[in-house]
């Protein structure tokens, strides 16, 4: 969870269950990835999209929609334009759904490019994130941010 040798206290990860909605998700994007760039300050950021963490692409067990992925690329284009003068790049490509790749890829491309929003159709009906889902990751980030205030004076 926080990287060996040399990169210790700069690999970070966050083990998300199965299920993890869109509101779940940006919570831990937002109280991990945010607060670590801004203390880092990268000189650019690479992000790697693609739809396996949708709910309908089997492959994977989180449950983004669309507009998810769509919040999710608005907040590291915020991040990037805060920290590195907007610089990013956006890399696209993985997922297993053929119905959820476009609405997918799009909400990353748009968000991207700066879109306000979008009005893209979800292809399936969204579950409900299991309730489990938020205790557990709010639990998560607890302890991590406990584990990482030795590396990151964001987490004191």
């Amino acid at each position: 969870m926080r990287g060996k040798g040399a990169g210790e206290g700069y690999n970070v990860n966050v083990p998300l269950p199965p299920g993890t909605g869109d509101q779940t998700y940006l919570q831990a994007l937002r109280e991990t990835f945010v607060p670590l760039a801004e203390e880092f300050k990268p000189e650019i950021i690479l992000a790697n999209g693609g739809s396996d963490s949708h709910f309908a692409d089997k492959l994977g067990s989180l449950g983004l929609t669309v507009k998810g992925f769509f919040e999710l690329s608005r907040t590291v284009v915020w991040v990037a334009e805060k920290v590195c003068g907007g610089k990013m790049v956006l890399m696209v490509g993985s997922g297993y759904n053929p119905t959820v790749l476009p609405p997918c890829w799009y909400a990353l491309t748009a968000g991207v490019v700066g879109l306000e929003k979008i009005d893209v159709r979800e292809p399936y009906t969204p579950p409900v994130e299991p309730e489990y889902c938020r205790r557990t990751v709010t639990k998560t980030l607890t302890e991590l941010k406990q584990i990482l205030k030795k590396y990151w004076w964001c987490f004191k």
